[in-house]
């Protein structure tokens, strides 16, 4: 009986040697998987005209400060739409990643602002991250989709702090756009009007036609990497083929078979490898 006591207090043994082990392993990879991975989730108080802006900003492991991108996005979207999903991916590669809403996401109403009051949004939060302490103020990076990405190469070029600049699939088809819903818009005396069947008012269309948007990106002397899909219905992939021969400096990368939004799969995951390889190759 003593042996086998022995025995069995020798096989329980073995078990639990066994199971402190596997557990020990797993503990080991769980922390070299959160190590990978970006380390914090913060929400930086950032107002407007009294106002407080919504979004999310993620960080890479360390003290910082960190090389920035500031994520705008398209129309009537909100982050939770793509830019936030990409401002993880780019914390994963060593930068702090904004993405923030425009307007109130529970609505997503479209009256009373334009092209023109989201870039002065967009220009309040870029003030306002480059003051934390855990930002590199000589490293901000915009990247904007579709109407995003229309209203972050406006800012950038009207800025000299912009470091380089990504644009997805950006809405430079919205002034022709304007023009067909108004075609008398630029007949002296002509009054915009409300247009409820596109959910904007007036504001919408005279700010759009207030100005040549490739006029003013030619003020932009900096790198530009454009990503689009070549079976974008929403703005044809011309409008970014004539930004490429306006700017200085700037790439297109085209993703084959890809629409309008890269929201997920494999032109997400391809556009967001040319982003951050692109932003990667800009820090200092």
């Amino acid at each position: 009986m003593l042996s086998s006591r022995k025995w069995n207090d020798g096989r329980h043994w073995r078990r639990f040697a066994a199971l402190f082990s596997c557990s020990f392993l797993i503990i080991c990879f769980l922390i070299h998987k959160a190590k990978g991975e970006s380390s914090m989730l913060l929400k930086p108080e950032i107002e407007q005209n009294g106002t407080s802006i919504e979004g999310v900003l993620y960080t890479p492991n360390g003290e910082g400060p960190f090389p920035t991108v500031i994520l705008t996005h398209g129309f009537t979207g909100n982050y939770t739409y793509i830019t936030g999903n990409i401002a993880k991916e780019l914390a994963k590669a060593g930068f702090a990643a904004y993405a923030f809403n425009l307007r109130n996401p529970d609505t997503r109403s479209m009256l009373n602002t334009s092209v023109l009051t989201e870039a002065a949004t967009l220009d309040t939060v870029i003030d306002q991250i480059k003051a934390l302490d855990y930002v590199d103020p000589e490293q901000i990076f915009l990247l904007g989709e579709s109407q995003g990405g229309f209203v972050s190469a406006y800012v950038a070029a009207r800025r000299e702090d912009i470091h380089a600049l990504v644009l997805y699939y950006p809405a430079f088809v919205l002034q022709d756009d304007a023009k067909e819903r108004n075609p008398d818009w630029d007949e002296p005396g002509h009054i915009f009007q409300d247009d409820p069947s596109f959910g904007v008012s007036a504001i919408y269309a005279r700010d759009a036609l207030s100005f040549d948007i490739y006029e003013v990106i030619a003020n932009y002397h900096r790198d530009v990497l454009i990503v689009h899909g070549d079976r974008d219905t929403v703005v044809p992939l011309t409008y970014s083929e004539r930004a490429v021969s306006v700017y200085d400096h700037a790439e297109l990368k085209i993703i084959h078979g890809a629409g309008h939004g890269f929201y997920s799969g494999e032109p997400f995951r391809i556009s967001t490898q040319y982003a951050t390889d692109f932003l990667a190759s800009h820090i200092q």
